[in-house]
């Protein structure tokens, strides 16, 4: 990362990042931009607001179902302190002039669940890049909601992690499984290991059916000797050769995970990257659903019986 890194800390009430960045740009044009909903439209996302103290808040994601989340305003005192809640968390900027034309912005976010420690500094991070790309003349809109998988996204998120995960060691069971392997064959090849169903059984799952198209819905059954699950999956993401995404949950059981394969090629053979997110959201109650088992998993699938299968034909 290139700009000012967050500090994470955790306080009494939840985890918390602060943010402090010296601006090339006036108080008054910050100002405007953190608190006008139509320049927050182009560096954030949709804000429908009224600027006054106990005013309502509709904050709307750029996703396809165009999802719809509620804050509310505690404090306008112009040019200097913006403060509102955030679906229970809590936003405070900061802005303080240094001269005519530069200012020092200080954004606090708290109140964070253990499961957006992470997820929500990093996301604050990219925020404030585009912040300053908009006060620089970018007007280019920000695909809010959409960004989970962004390359440069997950780097700053890797980021973050790389100190968290370190600082606060009960946050490593929202950290990513990633298992990287190269087998020694082309990509098509691989692609069609991944997609066709007939093929999957081989060294995966035996799924009655499957589609690489979004929103195709597919279950398995599978899980340890003493207990099976009933695996539910949706497709959420297909470039044909290239990657393939698909949710990943439990009938039964709260949580959600996403499983992400992605496809590199390296001159008749091929990297995968699979990357299985949103772990920590499974109950912790339940050993079988830790971490290190779907490491070990995924070890196994992608280490072992697709290298096996593929290297084998």
């Amino acid at each position: 990362m290139n700009r000012d890194q967050g500090k994470i800390t955790k306080k009494s009430d939840g985890f918390q990042v602060r943010f402090e960045r010296e601006l090339n740009y006036s108080i008054d044009a910050v100002w405007d931009a953190i608190t006008n909903p139509e320049k927050l439209k182009i560096w954030f996302t949709d804000f429908e607001m009224e600027l006054t103290e106990g005013a309502d808040i509709t904050i709307k994601f750029r996703d396809e179902a165009a999802t719809k989340t509620f804050g509310k305003i505690i404090k306008v005192e112009p040019p200097r302190r913006f403060e509102y809640t955030w679906e229970g968390e809590l936003a405070v900027w900061e802005l303080e002039p240094i001269g005519d034309h530069r200012c020092r912005l200080v954004l606090t976010y708290s109140k964070l669940s253990s499961e957006y420690a992470i997820n929500a500094p990093a996301g604050f991070h990219s925020l404030l890049d585009r912040l300053e790309d908009m006060l620089g003349g970018n007007d280019k809109f920000y695909p809010f909601g959409t960004e989970e998988n962004d390359p440069a996204h997950l780097r700053i998120q890797e980021a973050y992690g790389r100190i968290a995960y370190d600082d606060f060691p009960e946050l490593k069971r929202y950290k990513p499984v990633v298992i990287e392997r190269t087998y020694n064959a082309p990509i098509d090849r691989v692609w069609s290991a991944i997609t066709d169903k007939e093929k999957m059984k081989e060294w995966y799952f035996d799924l009655e059916d499957f589609k690489p198209q979004v929103g195709f819905k597919f279950q398995f059954e599978g899980g340890t000797e003493e207990k099976c699950y009933l695996h539910l999956c949706e497709v959420t993401e297909v470039v044909p050769g290239k990657k393939l995404q698909y949710s990943w949950k439990y009938d039964g059981y709260a949580g959600n995970s996403f499983v992400t394969f992605e496809l590199f090629d390296l001159e008749g053979q091929t990297k995968l990257k699979l990357t299985h997110t949103g772990l920590g959201t499974f109950p912790e109650s339940n050993p079988d659903l830790a971490r290190e088992n779907f490491v070990g998993g995924w070890e196994d699938i992608i280490g072992r019986s697709l290298k096996q299968y593929l290297e084998n034909l």
